[in-house]
């Protein structure tokens, strides 16, 4: 072989180590980049969050509504009416189960609440009215629309409480007769709720709520009484999921 073509051959082969020595060092770099996390990585997909299960929260919030009330004397059958409103917090426990069907969710949930709505009023011969609900609860079915981690729903179903309806001569007596009693009824409202972690969520619920009627009558005091009650209230709460 020449001289010249030695020449060549060495030059060949040096070009040939450098560029496998290139190939094999940046192989390396994107080797040791992936496992540093530097290189591209495989998409990520936050979990969907789903609502089915048990969950257990509180809530508070503010209530409004009416008494509407007629009393007469059992001798004259002389009537009186009132109608004004009420007002007042509201605020205690709630526990319910979601079921979740795609995008549809569906639940039971109850709740008991302190209650201070109340009010009062004077009457159309000049006579107290008095309205006080003391505690409100209710039995309720919920059913909603999931965009993932936000729940736009509908409740409704039975309601119960405790109140308190009594009479006097007029504004600033103590009252001489009333009723203090468990009524039932039924509410209907909607809210929404938000999860900002797997196992919390925060809401806020309108709801309107019918008592019913509370009659009372005492030949004693010569009258009979008959009121019907509603309010509405707005609430927010807060639940924990497990």
């Amino acid at each position: 072989m020449s001289k010249r073509h030695a020449a060549g051959a060495l030059a060949l082969a040096a070009a040939v180590a450098t560029a496998l020595s290139s190939a094999g060092l940046a192989a390396d770099l994107g080797s040791s980049q992936s496992r540093r996390g530097w290189g591209p990585q495989p998409g990520y997909y936050p979990p969907v969050f789903r609502w089915t299960g048990f969950y257990a929260g509180i809530q508070a919030g503010y209530g409004w509504g009416s008494t509407d009330a007629v009393s007469s004397t059992l001798s004259s059958g002389v009537s009186q009416g009132f109608s004004y409103t009420t007002s007042g917090a509201v605020g205690g426990v709630h526990a319910g189960y979601n079921w979740q069907t795609s995008n549809l969710v569906f639940g039971v949930e109850t709740d008991l609440e302190a209650s201070g709505i109340g009010g009062s009023a004077i009457g159309t011969l000049g006579g107290g009215h008095i309205t006080n609900i003391d505690w409100l609860g209710s039995i309720r079915a919920r059913a909603g629309l999931t965009t993932g981690s936000t729940l736009f729903y509908l409740t409704g179903g039975l309601a119960y409480g405790g109140l308190a309806v009594d009479r006097s001569a007029g504004a600033g007596f103590t009252p001489f007769i009333g009723a203090s009693d468990w009524q039932t009824g039924w509410t209907l409202g909607g809210g929404v709720e938000h999860a900002f972690a797997p196992n919390v969520t925060a809401r806020i619920e309108y709801r309107y709520t019918d008592l019913g009627q509370i009659t009372y009558t005492s030949p004693t005091a010569n009258l009979t009484d008959t009121s019907d009650v509603t309010q509405s209230a707005i609430r927010a709460g807060l639940s924990f999921r497990f």
